[in-house]
């Protein structure tokens, strides 16, 4: 085994973050020096975690031009999916009316064609509105058991920002939804960093217990686009 293969992604999320300490920091960056690999696989890190950032910042809007501004996220939405397809080499599902705004919660599943063929999906929520909450809920229910799925089908729900609201005890309307699709083993993650801004901010953060912390948005999303996971932004 090559010693960049003991380089594991998850120290490479820590590393783009600059969460490493100086001496293990050093280690990759020796080893870098001498491996064209995993220096192609830091810079394929930090480019992919730029580009979910910037998809992850919504666009302001405002009284005028709204059709315009409506368009151009449109086009960003589509730019960044192409990105992420070739920096990733992953097939990355996104629901571009959605993922950018334009779309109606209760508008059927567009990317139902796939689901036959998809057998791991993320789904993102980062927006407190009870519809969008209950859309991501419904899609991973028709996903784990709605026609084509099958036992082998992942399905992860990762909150962020307003969407963490789904996964707090004291917020969410949905807590007996979740305890149902947990018991078909559909996972939660509950963003670790905006559970630290929230504390920081002096909100004392109750989640259900079905939500996992240990990873940010940021790093669950680009850990699974590189494992070539669908990703639908509600």
């Amino acid at each position: 085994m090559k010693k960049d293969d003991l380089i594991s992604e998850e120290q490479l999320n820590a590393f783009a973050d600059g969460e490493l300490d100086t001496e293990e920091e050093s280690r990759i960056f020796e080893l870098a020096e001498n491996s064209p690999e995993l220096d192609a696989r830091l810079c394929q890190q930090r480019k992919l975690k730029e580009m979910v950032q910037h998809a992850f910042r919504n666009v302001p809007q405002g009284n005028k031009r709204s059709l315009q501004r409506r368009s151009n996220k449109r086009r960003l939405g589509l730019t960044i999916a192409a990105m992420l397809l070739l920096a990733t080499g992953a097939t990355v599902g996104w629901l571009t009316a959605q993922t950018m705004g334009t779309g109606q919660p209760g508008m059927p599943f567009a990317v139902a064609a796939q689901q036959e063929q998809s057998e791991a999906w993320l789904l993102h929520v980062s927006s407190s509105d009870p519809e969008r909450m209950k859309l991501a809920l419904r899609r991973a229910d028709e996903l784990v058991n709605g026609p084509g799925a099958t036992e082998a089908r992942r399905v992860e729900i990762v909150a962020n920002e307003g969407g963490l609201d789904l996964l707090r005890s004291d917020t969410t309307p949905f807590s007996q939804e979740i305890r149902e699709l947990a018991r078909n083993d559909v996972l939660f993650f509950a963003c670790s960093r905006a559970i630290e801004r929230l504390e920081r901010e002096g909100v004392d953060v109750q989640l259900l217990p079905e939500a996992n912390t240990e990873y940010s948005a940021l790093d669950r999303v680009v850990l699974r686009l590189q494992q070539g996971w669908e990703y639908v932004k509600i």
